[in-house]
């Protein structure tokens, strides 16, 4: 009985590094997910610092903003935009 645990056990196992090695790491390149935020008065300028602070998140990883998605909320006394991008590699 022992024996036959020890062997699901180094099955599961095996099969759970198989998978690991499948699965190679992250390559240095791609593309990621960037969110980036901006508080205003108005929807221009609450637009405008969110586009700044993409700007400038894009710029520390280097890369290039390829597709981007805006949300603004107004608040009772801010507006609020949430830009949500994808920047790739130069």
């Amino acid at each position: 009985m022992r024996k036959a645990k020890f062997t699901v056990i180094a099955g599961a196992i095996g099969a759970f590094a198989a998978v690991l090695s499948l699965s190679g790491p992250v390559e240095a390149g791609t593309c990621q997910s960037v969110d980036a935020k901006g508080k205003g008065k108005d929807i221009a300028m609450a637009t405008t610092r969110a586009q700044a602070d993409l700007a400038a998140k894009a710029a520390f990883i280097k890369g290039k903003v390829t597709q981007t998605s805006t949300n603004c909320t107004p608040g009772p006394t801010k507006v609020v935009c949430k830009i949500s991008a994808v920047v790739c590699p130069k």
